[in-house]
């Protein structure tokens, strides 16, 4: 289950990889994306745009902002559960990244050790994410998402129960379409992504510390 992510490439790389998206030349390699922070999402709004979210869904139907904000959504029974099932058949995104981190705790330890979790190729991918409207007493719009989960796959197994769905490139299309779909269309995609294409390795606790968005997060560390 995400709990930061990565977006190491740059503009161009982005761009190349996602040829149908239109990537903003500003947008910088981050290294330690944390909740609450804005993440580069597409919306399924037709556009086919990178748009920057806060990560952290605030239903549209709450009544007060909220202190604690939805992280994640489990992809088992989605689409019957009140804070997620609207945006499950209508505001859909893609959550771009090249990577994420998961701590393991050593058995009898304090210290929690760092994995950054990646595609083989080091190639980026799209998390199959949520989106919401929540409207502020003053009236302003607030525009936030969150991450499905599923199962892990055999690899990610080995440090966590949980892992973010990963959606395969064929499945962008249905997706993102933009109006109203059938949750029967769309509950077979919540699935764990392919274990062989994936892969993980140990990083610098400097990580842990949200604030550190550098590129040594993605070191490799020699054990």
């Amino acid at each position: 289950m995400p709990g930061r992510i990565t977006l190491t490439k740059t503009a161009e790389e982005l761009a190349t990889a996602f040829a149908w998206l239109q990537v903003p030349p500003e947008l910088r390699p981050r290294y330690n994306i944390a909740p609450t922070q804005p993440i580069a999402v597409v919306l399924n709004d037709g556009q086919n745009k990178v748009d920057f979210l806060s990560w952290g869904m605030i239903p549209s139907f709450t009544k007060v902002k909220m202190t604690s904000y939805l992280l994640n959504a489990r992809a088992e029974g989605i689409e019957r559960k009140p804070s997620f099932r609207s945006p499950f058949k209508r505001r859909r995104c893609l959550v771009l990244a090249d990577g994420y981190y998961e701590w393991v705790k050593l058995p009898r330890k304090k210290e929690k050790i760092p994995y950054w979790v990646h595609m083989k190729d080091k190639r980026p991918f799209a998390f199959a994410g949520l989106w919401d409207s929540w409207t502020s007493m003053d009236g302003s719009e607030v525009n936030t998402c969150c991450f499905i989960t599923c199962e892990p796959n055999e690899l990610v197994a080995q440090i966590h129960h949980r892992m973010g769905v990963i959606l395969d490139e064929d499945d962008y299309a249905t997706w993102l379409q933009p109006d109203e779909a059938d949750p029967q269309d769309l509950l077979p995609l919540l699935r764990p992504y392919p274990s062989e294409k994936m892969a993980y390795y140990q990083v610098s606790t400097v990580v842990s510390n949200a604030r550190n968005d550098v590129p040594d997060c993605i070191v490799p560390v020699d054990t």
